[in-house]
């Protein structure tokens, strides 16, 4: 069985478009003496942080423009996870992709 791919505009005569994620957005972010976030300003609410996931950091295009982030994945209290960044260049915390 041969597996092909399809262009999704042969498919009816109408493109499926590509949705991308979410733009990042600015928020506030409370953290402990290393750094841990503990909790989100998520609206006009502040979400305490019942749990971190994972950390991770990229650095990336220093020969261009510049981009040093550490992100982090936590769980808030009411069980969303949410992914969160620390722009090491500009400065300030994001919310990266949806917030559920």
């Amino acid at each position: 069985m041969s597996t092909r791919l399809r262009d999704s505009r042969s498919q009816g005569g109408t493109a499926q478009r590509l949705r991308p994620l979410g733009a990042p957005r600015g928020t506030r972010v409370m953290v402990d003496e290393a750094g841990v976030p503990t909790a989100v300003l998520i609206g006009r609410r502040l979400k305490g942080v019942s749990a971190v996931r994972e950390r991770w950091r990229i650095d990336d295009e220093w020969w261009r423009r510049p981009l040093a982030r550490d992100y982090v994945t936590v769980v808030l209290e009411d069980g969303r996870p949410l992914t969160l960044y620390q722009d090491l260049v500009e400065g300030g915390w994001w919310v990266q992709g949806e917030e559920g």
